[in-house]
């Protein structure tokens, strides 16, 4: 259902409001002031993995929000090392490398509470071209605006990983950027 809204608080409220109506909010609750987790996470992970960048995928950033975290795990299952931003930037950015996680393991490794135990530290500098990013979202236009929570790191860890790429050549080629949302975060229009 595509919608109007006069900006970007309104259609974040919309969408809050939606979900927990409807039942399609998942844990941790209440979804409001957060990039909320839903219903059929697994399923989205599982297909963006089918399509092209991501599944010929060798290095991928993936926010760190609850919605994201069935991707993490299906992105290490099949193989492809994945770099996490710490919660609000804190600690830079997280390497979770899946062939140093034991398959049994790979639940732990993406969890933000128990998952410092399988990734390492990776400075700026030391980033890798990176073949896709995935942002997760509140609301997502039909074509491809976003918003966030409203606190603006997923803007700032775009621009860190563009400011390291650039200075490094790193990124030789458009970096496909993906807006993670389920069907009832589809709006129109956001004002920028």
């Amino acid at each position: 259902m595509a919608r109007d809204f006069a900006d970007k608080s309104a259609a974040r409220q919309w969408v809050w409001d939606r979900l927990s109506a409807e039942g399609g909010a998942r844990f941790p609750f209440p979804p409001h002031g957060r990039i909320p987790n839903f219903a059929g996470a697994e399923v989205a992970a599982a297909r963006l993995l089918d399509i092209e960048p991501w599944k010929s995928a060798t290095a991928i950033k993936v926010n760190p929000d609850s919605p994201q975290r069935p991707l993490r795990a299906e992105a290490l299952r099949r193989g492809i090392t994945v770099f996490v931003p710490t919660p609000r930037l804190r600690g830079g950015f997280k390497k979770l490398d899946p062939r140093r996680i034991p398959p049994d393991r790979i639940n732990e490794a993406v969890s933000l509470s128990r998952g410092d135990r399988w990734s390492e530290e990776v400075a700026l500098t030391d980033m890798p071209r990176l073949d896709a990013i995935v942002c997760g979202s509140v609301a997502v236009t039909r074509d491809g605006r976003r918003c966030g929570k409203g606190e603006g790191y997923s803007d700032l860890e775009f621009a860190i990983c563009a400011s390291s790429v650039i200075r490094r050549c790193l990124w030789p080629r458009p970096c496909t950027i993906c807006r993670s949302s389920p069907p009832c975060r589809a709006t129109q229009p956001i004002s920028r």
